[in-house]
């Protein structure tokens, strides 16, 4: 039973042989092994069902890699493993490109890790496309797997792009290697531009919400909502803020009391009961055992959390005419399951719920789409609208916030400028995502980009050393570029 996730797995990209993360042997020389098993493996519902289980394996081998990286880029993750925190301070200080292992294997296991899901997507739209609805239990069954394969694409595909592509600029050549169909050979492909990456993800993401399940609050599989809430964050990448704006409302009001923000924070992250996994805001999350990582690479961080960082975050404050509203009053400090894992080390994946070895991987909550659709709403109608206003302090409210005045924790009030709400925006998501999704990094490049890079808000006023915008996004590893025989073509600033 598990030869065929392995067959589906090991098939993986171009770039790989996952025996180790040294390339001796031409990639056009590589053999396949795997592939004739890989190509009949699936042949019904069950073995179907097998494959898709393995996809989603592969999806969690990098929370670390997808999840951890961007907190260490921002500063929020205060240390790392001495094997990889060298090399994350020469990207940021503007440094040439350490081509030792350390830093070929960080970003090497990163991607690879990412187009093996996306590989194992690609065989099951193949695979189980050409299988007759009659093959499953029920008619909707078929399409269900397929939409989400494609919603595993596509999310992959985002990861991919938001590391290593330029990816809030519509305009560049700098986007990532699509891939639709499941390796075969040794080939390796061009890069595709960032529209052509955008329009490939909401495709995808276009049929995971047509065909994926429907919500299901103890499955953690891909589904339609799920879909939903990370098209909304694309097109907010990508600076669409109407497409952003209208995908965000939408999801918001269909909620229908199936899902929505929690009642309170903290039993979001509450890890002292199986309630944790059918929690109504969490719109898509990966549950089960992470899985261990590729062989000759190094599993994790040595996170600790930057205590200047969020000291900054919890007694920081903004001022609105004459009143003073304090940012934070009780997430960053709060104790959730016998000690907040926010304030030493990053809470995704170290829940584990009544002692038994089983995490979840938040990839999106309800209170990110309120925060994407406050965002959106007011960049594109160039003001502070009443429904962006009470997004972001629905977010507020639930957080403890009153609205009245006197403590100093409140709801922000309509008198708020449209720069101060922008900026109340982005401090709202750094303290609610804490240690999360790593979204506090991308908030700051797309800030940036928006301003004009190197005017207006900068990345530098927050992290110092990061003043060169090339470094924003990672290099591609060395191994990379010569596995593709440089049909790939590096990161402006890392030759």
């Amino acid at each position: 039973m598990k030869k065929i996730i392995k067959y589906i797995s090991i098939l993986g990209v171009a770039l790989v042989c996952f025996t180790s993360c040294e390339l001796t042997t031409p990639i056009d020389e590589i053999e396949l092994q795997y592939q004739l098993e890989a190509e009949a493996a699936i042949s019904n519902e069950g073995s179907a069902d097998l494959a898709l289980a393995g996809a989603y394996s592969s999806l969690k081998e990098e929370p670390t890699f997808m999840l951890g990286i961007p907190s260490a880029l921002s500063g929020l993750a205060g240390t790392a493993g001495a094997y990889y925190k060298d090399e994350i301070s020469s990207w940021m200080a503007n440094e040439p490109l350490n081509k030792e292992e350390a830093g070929d294997n960080l970003t090497f296991s990163g991607m690879a890790g990412l187009y093996r899901a996306i590989n194992d997507a690609n065989w099951i739209i193949e695979k189980v496309g050409e299988l007759s609805e009659g093959s499953f239990s029920t008619p909707q069954r078929k399409a269900e797997m397929l939409g989400e394969a494609y919603g595993i694409r596509a999310l992959s595909h985002f990861y991919l792009l938001r590391y290593y592509g330029q990816w809030y600029d519509t305009s560049s050549i700098y986007g990532i290697a699509l891939r639709l169909e499941p390796i075969r050979d040794g080939s390796a492909l061009p890069r595709n531009t960032v529209t052509e990456t955008y329009a490939q993800i909401h495709s995808d993401l276009d049929f995971a919400i047509a065909n994926a399940p429907d919500l299901n609050m103890n499955s953690g599989y891909m589904n339609k909502i799920g879909a939903r809430a990370i098209k909304a964050k694309a097109y907010l990448y990508a600076g669409d803020y109407g497409m952003a704006a209208s995908t965000a409302k939408a999801l918001i009001d269909g909620a229908g009391g199936t899902y929505g923000l929690s009642s309170t924070y903290n039993e979001i992250f509450d890890n002292t009961s199986q309630a944790m996994f059918n929690n109504p805001e969490i719109l898509f999350g990966l549950r089960g055992t992470l899985e261990a990582p590729l062989p000759n690479t190094v599993w994790a961080f040595a996170y600790t959390i930057n205590g200047a960082y969020t000291g900054n975050l919890s007694s920081g404050s903004m001022t609105v005419g004459s009143q003073t509203i304090n940012y934070d009053l009780d997430r960053i400090n709060s104790t959730i399951g016998g000690g907040f894992y926010g304030l030493t080390t990053l809470k995704v994946p170290s829940f584990f719920a009544a002692g038994e070895d089983d995490s979840l991987v938040y990839y999106a909550r309800m209170a990110e789409v309120y925060l994407i659709y406050a965002e959106a709403e007011a960049r594109n109608s160039n003001s502070v609208t009443t429904d962006a206003l009470d997004a972001l302090n629905a977010i507020r409210l639930r957080a403890g916030a009153t609205d009245t005045g006197g403590d100093g924790f409140e709801i922000y009030p309509a008198t708020i400028t449209l720069d101060q709400f922008l900026e109340a925006v982005r401090i709202e998501k750094s303290i609610e995502l804490l240690a999360e999704t790593g979204e506090e990094w991308f908030d700051m490049v797309r800030y940036d980009w928006v301003d004009g890079f190197g005017t207006g808000f900068q990345v530098s006023d927050y992290k110092p050393s990061a003043t060169n915008s090339d470094k924003f996004i990672l290099p591609f590893s060395k191994l990379t570029i010569d596995a593709g025989f440089n049909i790939e073509i590096q990161n402006p600033s890392y030759e």
